[in-house]
C-alpha cells in the first residue's frame, strides 16, 4: 500500500515548505517592524518623545526600504543595534522551537533574554550584584555569540532581499 502525504501530516514536504515560508516571512516582518518602530520610521515617535530618543539613538537601528530605481527593495543595515535585534529574533525562534516546552510565550521570553544579553544589560546587572559577579563574564561571552547569530540573521535577510530584487 502506497501512502501519499496529505496536507494534515506535519512532516510532509509540503507542510515543511509552508513552515519555512511562514518562519521566513515572520522573521522579515519582525525585523522590519522592530527596526522601523525603534528608529521612528513609521510614526516619527522618537522625534515626538524626547525621553525615548536617547534610547533609540543608542540602539542605532536602520532599515532601508525602497530603491532609487523605483523597484521595491528591502535591505537592513548591518549595525550593532540591528544585530542586537537580530539576536532577539534568533532567540525568539529558539524559544518557539524549544523541545517540549516551545511555544510563542517561551519565544517571547527567550527574545527578551537574548536582547538583554546581547546588548550587555544582563552582564552589567550581574556585575553589580554580589552573587552574580561570577556569571558576568559568561554573560558577555553568550552576548558575543548572540551578536554573531544576529549578524548572521541580518546577512540572511539582506541575501533574501537581494534575491527578491533579482526576481523583480
Amino acid at each position: 500500500v502506497v501512502r501519499y502525504p496529505s496536507r494534515d501530516q506535519p512532516h510532509s514536504p509540503r507542510a515543511m515548505a509552508r513552515r519555512v515560508l511562514l518562519l521566513g516571512s515572520l522573521l522579515l516582518g519582525l525585523a522590519l517592524l522592530l527596526g522601523s518602530a525603534a528608529s521612528g520610521f513609521v510614526s516619527g515617535g522618537a522625534a515626538r518623545r524626547p525621553a525615548l530618543r536617547a534610547t533609540s539613538a543608542a540602539a542605532d537601528v536602520h532599515v532601508r526600504l525602497g530603491a532609487s530605481s523605483g523597484k521595491p527593495s528591502i535591505q537592513v543595515e548591518e549595525t550593532r543595534g540591528n544585530a542586537e535585534i537580530g539576536a532577539a529574533v534568533v532567540s525568539f525562534f529558539v524559544g518557539l522551537l524549544f523541545p517540549l516546552l516551545g511555544g510563542f510565550n517561551l519565544g517571547i521570553i527567550f527574545a527578551v533574554l537574548g536582547y538583554t544579553i546581547a546588548n550587555g544589560t544582563a552582564a552589567e546587572q550581574l556585575s553589580n550584584n554580589a552573587s552574580g559577579k561570577q556569571y558576568a563574564g559568561t554573560a558577555v561571552q553568550v552576548g558575543d555569540l548572540l551578536l554573531q547569530a544576529g549578524e548572521s540573521g541580518l546577512k540572511a535577510v539582506n541575501f533574501a532581499g537581494k534575491k527578491i530584487d533579482e526576481l523583480t
